[in-house]
Parts: C-alpha cells; sequence; structure tokens
C-alpha cells in the first residue's frame, strides 16, 4: 500500500507553503514528494495560518490523484509527475474534493463561499449546490444567503473576508457520496446534511470546528479536529464513540515533544485528513504532519508515520492508495 498525502505549513510563504508526499506505508520510505503552491491567478494571502498555502483534499480519479490548492486541482500520476491543472471560477478556498462514482465527476467544497461544486472528466462545471440558498437549512439554521456573482471569476475575491465572523457562514468543508446520495459537513455549525434527501443526519455542538466525512462499513467518521479524535456515528446520526488519539503512547509521545511550539497558529494534533484503508481500518492525519493507521473497531493504532516534527507542519489532504 502506498499513502499520499498533503500538507500546510503554517506562516510560510505561499511558494513553500505546503507539498504532495507519497509514502510506502510497508517501509516507511519516502517516495517522492512536490511542492503544492497555487497556479495563476496568483494572489498574496493575509492568513498565516493557512488559507492559500499548501495542499488541500485529495482524491484519485481515472488512476490519477486530484490534489486541492486554493483556488486549483493539481493533477500528478502515481509518480507524482504533474500531469494537469483544472480550476473554475467557483474554486474558492477548497477543501475536500471526493469522486461519485456513478457518472465518474468531480465534487470540491468550494469553503470560501459555502458551495459544493461538481465537475466533469474534462474539468467542465456540471453543477453546484449552495447551502445558503437551500430554504430547508434557512430555516432551520437561520442562514441568509451569500452575495455573490456566480458568472465572474471568484478565486481570488474571498481572501480579505473575514467570514469566521460572519454568523452565515456554514464552512462547508468536506462532500462525499454514500449510496448516490450527497453528504456534506458544515463545519460551523457541527453538522451533517444529506443533499439528496434534505435532511440534517447530525448535528453536534461537539464537531464545531471539525473536518472530513468518510462513510465506512456503516458508520460516518468525522475528525473532531480540536479534541483530538476521530467520532463515529451510525448513518442514521447516532453516536458510537470516538477513537481517541492521545490514548495511545505514540501520539501522547509527540504531543509532549510538540506542545511548546503551539499558539494560535500552529496546534499540536490538531486532527485533518482521514482517508479508509478497507471496511475496518483508516489512515489518520495530524500535525505535527504525522499518519496513523487505526482499527476502528477496536481502537488500536497498527502503524505510525511521523513526518515532520514541526508543529507548523500540518497534513491535510490523505489517502491510501491499495
Amino acid at each position: 500500500m502506498e499513502v499520499y498525502f498533503t500538507t500546510v505549513v503554517r506562516k510560510a510563504p505561499l511558494e513553500v507553503g505546503g507539498e504532495i508526499v507519497r509514502v510506502d506505508w510497508e517501509t516507511k520510505q519516502i517516495l517522492g514528494k512536490r511542492v503544492m503552491r497555487p497556479p495563476e491567478p496568483l494572489f498574496k494571502d493575509p492568513n498565516p495560518r493557512g488559507n492559500g498555502r499548501g495542499g488541500r483534499g485529495i482524491t484519485k480519479y481515472n488512476n490519477l490523484l486530484y490534489a486541492a490548492t486554493y483556488h486549483s486541482l493539481l493533477v500528478f500520476d502515481k509518480q507524482l509527475n504533474q500531469v494537469g491543472i483544472v480550476s473554475d471560477h467557483l474554486f474558492v478556498g477548497i477543501h475536500e474534493v471526493c469522486r461519485r462514482e456513478r457518472d465518474n465527476t468531480l465534487w470540491v467544497a468550494s469553503t470560501a463561499i459555502d458551495a459544493v461544486v461538481g465537475i466533469n472528466n474534462r474539468g467542465v462545471r456540471i453543477d453546484s449546490w449552495w447551502p445558503r440558498e437551500n430554504r430547508h437549512l434557512q430555516e432551520l439554521l437561520s442562514l441568509e444567503a451569500l452575495v455573490i456573482d456566480k458568472s465572474q471569476d471568484n478565486r481570488t475575491l474571498w481572501l480579505h473576508e473575514e467570514q469566521q465572523n460572519n454568523p452565515n457562514h456554514t464552512h462547508l468543508n468536506a462532500v462525499t457520496f454514500d449510496n448516490d446520495q450527497m453528504y456534506v459537513l458544515l463545519n460551523r455549525k457541527g453538522v451533517v446534511y444529506n443533499v439528496t434527501r434534505q435532511q440534517i443526519i447530525i448535528e453536534d455542538s461537539s464537531l464545531i470546528g471539525c473536518h472530513n466525512l468518510v462513510f465506512l462499513g456503516g458508520k460516518i467518521l468525522i475528525n473532531d479536529s480540536r479534541g483530538k479524535r476521530v467520532t463515529v456515528f451510525s448513518k442514521d446520526g447516532r453516536k458510537i464513540g470516538d477513537l481517541f488519539l492521545l490514548k495511545h503512547g505514540e501520539v501522547k509521545a509527540i504531543y509532549k515533544a510538540s506542545k511548546s511550539m503551539a499558539n494560535k497558529s500552529t496546534r499540536t494534533i490538531f486532527v485533518r485528513g482521514l482517508s479508509p484503508i478497507d471496511e475496518k481500518r483508516i489512515l489518520v492525519g495530524f500535525s505535527p504532519a504525522t499518519v496513523v493507521e487505526i482499527d476502528v473497531e477496536t481502537g488500536k493504532l497498527l502503524d505510525v508515520f511521523q513526518y515532520s516534527e514541526d508543529v507548523a507542519v500540518c497534513v491535510h489532504g490523505l489517502t491510501a492508495w491499495v
């Protein structure tokens, strides 16, 4: 098995703000890495925590890797040779990206403007969905629509917007499909929403600030980034349990070694990056850039790969190529 992950380097210049890394999981040998930087249109980033830096979500698609930057997807072959770029005027602050198997389309969480954007295999936009324009969610979550001109190039227009202070901002940061139904994660609301059925599946205030949304073996897995855990729900939204990372000695040692470096911009054991291996095992990422393998049923820590000891270097995107 090979593992691919992207990183964000807090406070770094944009041109060295993160990487995509390829690792042989059995030997822990680094097989390759490439700097991840947003292509044109270029911009300046006022946010020291991340924003435009480094790599975002990553997914396999047509035997290629699509790894997100702030406003574009960089396309790599398995050896990390870059073979293309895909972008769209509604790609703004991308977080996670996924593939819908039914029609082999890609779907992007365009987080800065609270949107899901779908593209076909030619990189052409086929659809978009906006939670703040959904009447059901407007009523349930007291949302107002975002004022945006969707016909213009929005890719660099929202860098200076203080979205975190806007009570309507949902910070939609993950999209996925299960049984051909679309689900999204609304980070600022602690909500998982079934777009297809227009139904809130999970609403849990402890998940505000969470990342990643994975369906695995009849369960829903979400990274509670600040709680240093992976939270497990049933598919109907019932809380099953937690996979606490700090209960493992190896993770606790990383935490103790990096705790003194943590501050507002750099948080230790900030959990981000989640990928299934099979129906029982997952990969979880956190900072300082580390990937761990966990058995979901038992909670046992099966393996660890620490890429960096610098707490400013954070895993974001993560996928297993089995």
